[in-house]
């Protein structure tokens, strides 16, 4: 037991002297290996010796990423172009105000179609658009790029604008709006933006459009037709398009909801008529003394005046100064005028025309020839309501006149009353009212030729 207890104090003795000779021993060997190696640097090149060039490794490095581009790198873009795909999946095909005002870009004060006095005022039967709020006649409307006639008329700022309702949908190729205002480039009448037309140039082939529609009383029918055509070669190209439209009228009275207006007009004929008693009393209307010999009288409500005098309602004498006011109906009602029995909700159109376009190639692409014309004829009926007329006793207020010498004139009897040797509109052959079947603002005619006669540069 002795001895075993002996060795194993020596063999604890021993391992750590192992170990304390091996922990002093390894920095020695860690401080020759570190040594030898700077000793083995090469020794530095003579003074005006060159360097030698080191060994060039030439690795493959790939990179991956996507270039999207953001805002600050492309900026808006204020051109919207609206290409033939877009127009057919629009299924706006009738007219091409219908067609731009469901753009996003368009605002509402458009010069719509419609006009029963509630409307933007434009005259009737035509169209136009606005951008960013504006008149339509800050939103400047180019054909192919040109400039077209105005509108005989005018929207609510005064300025005039072009008709849209001149334009057929199918002929249209593609569509340009600029969204900003570019008054500095093309004027004053592009403060809200341009509206760029374009036509077909060079179509090959034929295409027919036909269409129809009604609404469920039958009494608004449309009927439209259209045929686009092309033919050519490489060096010739020859592109048409005629149309035809029209669509009848329909007026306020044709709808329940706007039959009677919320309120009916007290100074509008043929409700508020001012006669002379000795003239009622010759009618046959009712005739009540009065001091000034005048009296008022209207004819039922309904009756357009086109009813016997017998019928019309007097009005009652004021017990002040003896004089006839205006007639009240049964119970002190004020009877009115309903001016919604006369005037138009949507007007009556016809419109018919046609363009062409061609191109010819002399010399290739140095030296071309070509040419376009559009013509329209266009007709619209619109009626409204009768003008106010007044008290007839307030002064300034417009009264009615008849002139002896008037063309329709007849008397109780029925024979006309114009005088001998006047001429009347039948006689000369001149249609009723300001109506000019010619206009000659629907033209459009352009031609030129196109030279080039050498190019420059890469």
């Amino acid at each position: 037991m002795e001895k075993l207890m002996i060795k194993n104090v020596l063999n604890k003795f021993g391992f750590a002297r192992i170990a304390l000779v091996a922990s002093v021993g390894f920095p020695f060997i860690v401080a020759s290996n570190a040594f030898a190696q700077r000793a083995a640097a090469p020794p530095p090149p003579p003074p005006g010796a060159a360097a030698p060039a080191p060994a060039a490794e030439v690795e493959r490095v790939i990179v991956t990423g996507s270039n999207i581009p953001t805002a600050e790198e492309v900026g808006p873009n204020p051109v919207f172009n609206l290409n033939r795909d877009l127009i057919n999946k629009s299924g706006q095909g009738t007219t091409t105000e219908q067609l731009l005002k469901t753009q996003p870009v368009m605002s509402a004060s458009s010069v719509p179609v419609q006009n029963n006095g509630t409307s933007q005022a434009g005259p009737a039967g035509s169209a136009s658009v606005s951008l960013r709020g504006f008149d339509p006649g800050a939103t400047l409307v180019l054909l192919d790029g040109r400039r077209v006639a105005p509108f005989p008329g005018s929207a609510n700022s005064g300025f005039a604008f072009v008709d849209l309702t001149a334009i057929p949908v199918p002929a249209i190729q593609s569509v340009e709006i600029l969204k900003d205002g570019a008054s500095t480039t093309y004027g004053a009448d592009a403060v809200a933006g341009v509206v760029n037309l374009k036509l077909y140039k060079d179509y090959r082939g034929a295409q027919v459009t036909i269409g129809y529609g009604d609404t469920l009383d039958k009494d608004a029918a449309e009927y439209y037709g259209d045929i686009l055509f092309g033919v050519g070669d490489d060096k010739t190209s020859i592109t048409g398009d005629i149309f035809y439209y029209k669509h009848h009228d329909m007026f306020n009275h044709d709808r329940g909801n706007s039959l009677t207006p919320f309120f009916l007009s007290s100074n509008s004929s043929p409700y508020n008529l001012q006669v002379s008693v000795a003239v009622a009393a010759a009618a046959g209307a009712p005739a009540t003394p009065t001091t000034n010999g005048l009296e008022f009288i209207t004819p039922p409500t309904g009756t357009n005046g086109l009813a016997p005098a017998s019928t019309y309602i007097p009005g009652p004498i004021s017990s002040r100064t003896g004089n006839s006011g205006r007639p009240r109906g049964f119970g002190g009602v004020l009877p009115g005028f309903d001016f919604n029995l006369f005037s138009s909700s949507f007007p009556k159109q016809e419109r018919w025309g046609g363009y062409g376009a061609f191109e010819h190639k002399i010399c290739d692409d140095q030296l071309r020839m070509y040419g376009d014309f559009y013509y329209v004829d266009a007709k619209t009926h619109d009626e409204l309501a009768p003008v106010a007329t007044g008290s007839f006793q307030t002064p300034g207020s417009p009264t009615l006149f008849i002139p002896p010498n008037h063309p329709f004139a007849v008397d109780a009897n029925g024979v006309a009353i114009t005088p001998p040797n006047t001429p009347t509109a039948a006689e000369v052959g001149l249609p009723f009212g300001a109506f000019n079947p010619f206009n000659p603002f629907q033209q459009i005619i352009s031609g030129g030729t196109r030279a080039r006669f050498a190019d420059f540069g890469n």
